[in-house]
């Protein structure tokens, strides 16, 4: 790999294996290779239990790999503590996750400024202002999430990840408990913040349809990468994962 495309990597596995237990050992990523460019869309799928989670954690460095490398942002995650992997979390991963994860309590302007406050900073009004313009929210900062519809929590969701700038929004079936419409509007918005503002974003889903607004999708099976779609459409991402399913199952039972 060239220091060239290692710069534009945003995230990069290197043989990353991950294996959980030692008397049943289970694999759960195995030999994973692949990096993420900056201002790209990656859509990941796969069967259930095919390392779905478990690369999104190792990724954003929520969990830590049995061997091989992650980096993120040029940082290499490994030797790094508990203390520093959160304040890297913090500063420069933003997530997205199907349940929103607002606190009830706060307001919409509170939620979105949450993790600037954690980090120890004031929030800068005129960029919280940008952000809420950006997702669609403007008039809608006193709100408390119990008043929004689930697409406008969503929104919320998505400013809160784009306030610190980060390297790369991580999100995990981020439409998953939306309408058909609505989830459309957030994954436009999605695409919005990879073409207008060069964000980098890794999206777990199940949906093909949410996975044809990506650059690209990676299907992992049994832990490995073992198949991409580039400029995908839904029904080839929905045909690649019917393929998929009867590999896994035939795999299962070796």
């Amino acid at each position: 790999m060239n220091n060239g495309t290692a710069d534009r990597q945003v995230v990069r596995f290197d043989s990353v294996r991950k294996v959980y237990g030692s008397k049943n050992p289970v694999v759960a990523l195995d030999d994973v290779s692949i990096g993420f460019d900056r201002g790209t869309f990656t859509a990941v799928m796969g069967p259930s239990g095919s390392g779905k989670s478990t690369f999104l954690h190792c990724a954003a460095g929520l969990d830590r790999p049995t061997s091989g490398s992650v980096h993120l942002d040029g940082i290499d995650l490994a030797p790094l503590g508990e203390r520093a992997l959160t304040r890297l979390r913090r500063e420069r991963i933003g997530f997205v996750f199907q349940a929103f994860n607002l606190l009830p309590a706060l307001d919409v302007i509170d939620n979105v400024t949450l993790p600037v406050r954690l980090a120890g900073r004031r929030p800068d009004k005129a960029a919280v202002r940008d952000v809420l313009e950006r997702v669609g929210l403007g008039g809608r900062q006193g709100h408390r999430p119990g008043e929004l519809s689930g697409g406008q929590q969503q929104r919320v969701a998505i400013a809160r990840a784009l306030i610190t700038r980060p390297a790369v929004i991580f999100g995990d079936e981020p439409t998953g408990a939306l309408d058909t419409y609505t989830a459309s509007e957030v994954l436009g918005l999605l695409r919005e913040a990879v073409q207008r503002w060069e964000q980098t974003i890794v999206m777990v889903t199940h949906d093909p349809v949410a996975a044809a607004h990506a650059d690209r999708v990676l299907f992992l099976a049994d832990g490995r990468i073992v198949d991409h779609l580039d400029r995908p459409r839904a029904d080839e991402v929905a045909e690649r994962m019917t393929h998929l399913g009867v590999w896994a199952g035939r795999e299962a039972l070796r």
